[in-house]
């Protein structure tokens, strides 16, 4: 096992002939070209400086096209950096080609052999790959001569043989596969497949696992009992896996740590808890978290107010020092569904309709959208629609106007230009 570390990794790729050259400004999240007077290249990874320790389960998650595959393949040795290197373990891999790098990937797209059976599936890479001790004969198909194509009952296998079939009955045992060997993978179901493509890098005892979204083919019951299965599995192994998705569900509930990225940068790592709590910045904080955050403009009156057209709401008192470089600016109030709460009347509170209620059974989802109190009316602003989660047994009707609570204590503010945190 090895733990794996990225310097200051860069990717660009040549545009394509014909591809519209975008001039972002500091604030935009699309790439940005390599030079920003070139419109021959484009940056997908800028700055990627990560420590994914020995044994760690490190995840990868990001909207898609942010650079997170991409990433993986310059650790596989698939693509080549344009700048940086990368260790695994003690050694520098940039100059090394994939097979001497002891990784093992697993791909989307299960990439099985449909002319080999399961068994020999897990067997190709042992085969492929010349161990210390093992001699060529024991290095596949032509090493073994005849012999491999003689029926099992009377082949003399060799000593390496041996040891190969012992490490693939061990894995199949482990994922529960030992009925599936005889079979092709066009006689698998997909989540056999994505058991025997595990099976398949397992096999290889690796010092790094490479898994590139490897549950987005399931359907929803056999991902969160795959989930569960990768989870123990690297716990039992105890192989440095770096796990790539774009669910932040997987994310969160299988990693060690987790690295957020957006726009071929990495925007926060951090244990999973610390992400969803204190975020770094708002993208971080609107993409951990289902439903994602609401974000309201507030004005801050030093030393603890804020105000909002609809409410004010005094912070606690360790806020204070945080708020001060700030008295008089806008900033935007994060507060998440769950920390919003249904309460009376009061110049705190956030007066809001009721626009759409989902009621899941164990919870119910409210969009709402704040409104304007008059003597003979209410008047449904022009502003972005609020999540609020509520309890399941708390009668709501479309139309309704209802009164939320902002938990002070759970807040977050950003800077609206910046869009950073404010620690």
């Amino acid at each position: 096992m090895a733990q794996v570390v990225l310097e200051n990794i860069y990717k660009s790729f040549p545009r394509r002939q014909g591809e519209r050259v975008d001039r972002p400004t500091p604030k935009s999240e699309h790439a940005e070209t390599a030079d920003p007077g070139s419109t021959t290249t484009v940056n997908v990874l800028r700055r990627i400086t990560l420590t994914v320790a020995d044994g760690e389960f490190m995840v990868l998650v990001g909207p898609s096209g942010c650079g997170k595959s991409t990433l993986l393949r310059l650790i596989a040795g698939l693509e080549p950096p344009t700048g940086g290197n990368i260790w695994v373990g003690d050694r520098l891999v940039n100059p090394l080609p994939p097979k001497q790098r002891d990784i093992a990937m697993v791909f989307q797209s299960y990439a099985l052999y449909p002319h080999m059976t399961v068994y020999d599936n897990l067997a190709f890479g042992l085969r492929r790959t010349r161990r210390k001790g093992w001699g060529d004969e024991g290095r596949g198909r032509g090493g073994e001569g005849l012999k491999h194509y003689l029926p099992k009952s009377i082949r003399a296998w060799l000593e390496q043989e041996r040891a190969i079939d012992h490490r693939i009955h061990t894995v199949a045992q482990m994922l529960q596969i030992e009925e599936l060997l005889d079979r092709f993978p066009k006689q698998l179901s997909g989540g056999q497949k994505q058991r025997v493509a595990l099976g398949r890098a397992m096999a290889r005892n690796p010092q790094v696992f490479l898994m590139d979204e490897p549950l987005s083919n399931l359907d929803a019951k056999l991902r969160t009992e795959t989930r569960t299965q990768i989870v123990n599995l690297q716990r039992k192994l105890g192989t440095t896996t770096i796990y790539v998705t774009h669910d932040q569900t997987e994310a969160m509930t299988m990693g060690d740590r987790i690295a957020v990225m957006n726009a071929g940068q990495i925007q926060q790592v951090a244990r999973p808890l610390d992400l969803y709590n204190h975020p770094a910045n708002r993208f971080v904080a609107e993409f951990i978290g289902s439903p994602p955050m609401n974000f309201l403009s507030v004005q801050v009156k030093a030393p603890l107010l804020i105000q909002h057209s609809h409410f004010r709401l005094t912070l606690p008192e360790g806020w204070e020092s945080r708020l001060q470089p700030h008295d008089g600016r806008s900033l935007t109030l994060g507060i998440r569904p769950e920390h919003l709460i249904i309460s009376p009347p009061a110049p705190k509170n956030l007066p809001v309709r009721v626009e759409r209620v989902e009621a899941l059974g164990s919870e119910t989802y409210l969009t709402v959208r704040p409104t304007e109190m008059t003597e003979t009316e209410i008047e449904i602003r022009e502003a972005s629609p609020l999540q609020v989660r509520i309890e399941p047994d708390r009668p709501v009707v479309i139309g309704e106007t209802i009164w939320l609570a902002v938990s002070p204590d759970k807040i977050h503010l950003f800077d609206p230009a910046s869009r950073e945190a404010i620690v």
